[in-house]
């Protein structure tokens, strides 16, 4: 976002999809809005975003103690005993929650604000809701519902798991604020046929029906075993929250998917421990110890949307940070009561307190070393192969780091890891390693005819990427197959019509065949499309340089080369029309640029390579023959050195 206003805040609300049939959707409009501000004021330092989402974090944090809080003082049977204990038990059930490991990914992972985001507005809009419920005037009343409300719509446009705030809010009021041996089967049906209502109208405005299982396009799983596994995905993250350990927590989970109620053996046990769990918290717990009933049908209800048959991934942490806001009280409540039920004994009570700290300080600790893993791209991707070693997107994401630090032979051993597994929780992610493939044999062991290989497969995976059809296309045309890739950009074109790299690129080919007028149109569309975008200047710069139009040749690449200041193809132009125009000035201060940049390197060579970098040009541009250009380059070179003589 270059600016604030109208039309780009507006911008922001819609998804830009690759795929076509999902683009221009709103999809988590305040989410996005909140990363294009992120980006207008500090552009890609990370620090702002970091900053923002531990406010986000802190604020979530303040909210659930003074809903605990309140929520012990308030709930039927609440004497001046638990009154005294709520401060406690809520600040310790928070600073738990905020300080646990399980959190990371949803608070340091960047993008996953959006689950952060939701989190705050839910326990936001449930604090409103409670304040609405115990107003003793008219006037606090209507406050704290729209309070609520307007905390609701945010969640709701931050993301969609929090669409099950009006279920929350039904049970809370069932089992908190009437209690429920008081709240009869008509009085249930009052409140929830409301609440079921609501999430049905929350979860429409974000995708219809229809929709529902077009996730599961490009998954190795089916609905119904998706759903099976959910139930043993649930005690994974209760696992991970009980007990976490660093060594099993990562951002990118592998788990065998349950093939059948027999398959693994754990699914029977997993499905029938979550009713007989969801039973007992419902009727048995609820009736004597609320909100601790409350607390874990939170946690599996918080859970349902994304633990449904909706095509999504299988297990990711962030998926707790809204469904483990109350499960902490648990343990949290159980050691206030041991602490003033051994008030008579001080030993016993100074030994829970530090198990208590030793608890805290390694939570804290773990939490610290987790977020460490996050400085660095090739440690992160490092750990989670080490991990997941199983998993192909894993492999793939490691192997792309080692390749930006130049570990090439690891890389390539990566990848083929990922290839040999074949085990992918979303089936298009085994097109990004034929992708990352081709590049490593077109740029490494310039390879053309595999790298043109893995492209081709790459495109066949996935469909929607237009890095891998700009990377198809380009191969195309490095293997000598112009009528291919001019097929390919046509393709991409249907997809992305008003795509300005594919346009621009539709131009080069048509320059290429010599249709210089439709090579124009392209190029004119290309920019009408995106302003900002460069690549078409050399395309005009080019076309007025064959007309013979030498001033608006310069025009187009000068205004090319202020774009791309570090463009070989674009410098060594200039040279050639500087040469022409009989502007020796202009042409002396290219050559400098050029000797600057070149440091020690021979000259022939460092072109060279440099002119390797930009492969997609060098076969429309017509650059001047290497023995012109060198012969003009050491004519300037020695003027400027007459010249600097003359001015001594």
């Amino acid at each position: 976002m270059a600016q604030i206003n109208a039309a780009s805040l507006k911008k922001t609300f819609f998804l830009e999809s690759e795929n076509p049939e999902k683009a221009h959707k709103i999809r988590r409009p305040l989410a996005y809005l909140s990363f294009a501000l992120n980006w207008y004021w500090g552009k890609n330092q990370v620090v702002g975003y970091h900053v923002v989402n531990f406010l986000i974090h802190l604020t979530a944090t303040t909210f659930l103690y003074l809903f605990i809080k309140k929520s012990l003082m308030v709930m039927p049977g609440s004497d001046n005993r638990h009154r005294d204990r709520a401060h406690l038990t809520a600040f310790l059930s928070a600073l738990i929650w905020a300080i646990h490991p399980v959190q990371v990914t949803a608070v340091t992972y960047i993008v996953q604000r959006m689950a952060s985001m939701a989190g705050m507005f839910t326990i936001m809009g449930m604090y409103g809701y409670l304040q609405a419920r115990t107003a003793v005037t008219r006037a606090g009343m209507a406050a704290g519902f729209l309070a609520c409300g307007f905390c609701a719509l945010c969640a709701f446009a931050s993301k969609e798991n929090s669409a099950m705030l009006p279920a929350s809010l039904f049970f809370y009021e069932i089992l908190i604020l009437r209690g429920m041996p008081r709240a009869g089967f008509k009085e249930m049906l009052k409140w929830g046929l409301p609440a079921l209502a609501m999430v049905i109208v929350v979860g429409m405005l974000y995708i219809s029906p229809g929709s529902l299982l077009d996730g599961y396009v490009n998954r190795p799983y089916t609905p119904l075993e998706r759903v099976m596994t959910q139930s043993r995905v649930m005690w994974i993250y209760l696992k991970l929250l009980f007990y976490p350990l660093l060594s099993e927590m990562t951002l990118v989970h592998d788990i065998d998917v349950s093939t059948s109620f027999w398959s693994p053996w754990t699914t029977p046990l997993s499905i029938i421990l979550v009713f007989l769990v969801l039973f007992f918290s419902l009727f048995r717990l609820a009736d004597r110890h609320p909100f601790a009933g409350f607390a874990i049908l939170f946690f599996f209800l918080n859970h349902a949307i994304e633990a449904s048959f909706i095509g999504l991934e299988l297990i990711f942490e962030h998926r707790n940070y809204i469904p483990s806001m109350m499960l902490f009280s648990l343990p949290v409540m159980l050691f206030v009561h041991s602490l003033r039920y051994f008030a008579y004994h001080r030993k016993l009570q100074l030994l829970l307190l530090l198990g208590g700290s030793v608890v805290l300080a390694s939570m804290g600790h773990s939490t610290h070393a987790y977020n460490g893993l996050f400085r660095h791209g090739l440690v992160y991707w490092k750990d989670n192969a080490r991990k997941s070693p199983g998993l192909g997107v894993v492999q793939n994401n490691y192997a792309v780091e080692l390749m930006k630090r130049g570990e090439y032979g690891e890389a390539f051993e990566r990848l083929q890891r990922a290839k040999a597994s074949g085990r992918y929780f979303n089936l298009s992610q085994e097109g990004v390693t034929d992708y990352n493939l081709g590049l490593y044999y077109q740029s490494i062991e310039q390879d053309h005819a595999r790298a043109l290989a893995c492209f081709q497969r790459a495109v066949t995976t996935t469909l929607n990427s237009k890095k891998m059809w700009g990377a198809l296309c380009r191969s195309y045309l490095i293997n000598n197959h112009v009528e291919a890739a001019v097929a390919t950009v046509r393709k991409a074109l249907e997809k992305w019509p008003q795509d300005a790299v594919f346009l621009t690129m539709m131009s080069e080919l048509q320059l290429m065949m010599g249709k210089t007028g439709t090579a124009f149109a392209y190029a004119r569309e290309a920019r009408r499309q995106h302003p900002g975008f460069e690549e078409p200047l050399a395309i005009f710069g080019e076309l007025y340089r064959l007309r013979g139009n030498l001033p608006k040749a310069r025009f187009f690449w000068q205004a090319y080369h202020k774009k791309r200041p570090d463009s070989m193809i674009a410098a060594l132009v200039l040279v050639g029309l500087y040469d022409q125009t009989g502007d020796d000035r202009r042409l002396d201060r290219v050559v400098a640029g050029l000797m600057a940049k070149k440091g020690g390197k021979r000259l022939d060579l460092w072109l060279q390579d440099r002119l390797d970098e930009e492969k997609h040009l060098d076969r429309v541009i017509a650059i001047p023959a290497p023995d012109h250009l060198f012969s003009v380059i050491s004519f300037s070179l020695k003027r400027a050195a007459q010249n600097a003589e003359h001015g001594r």
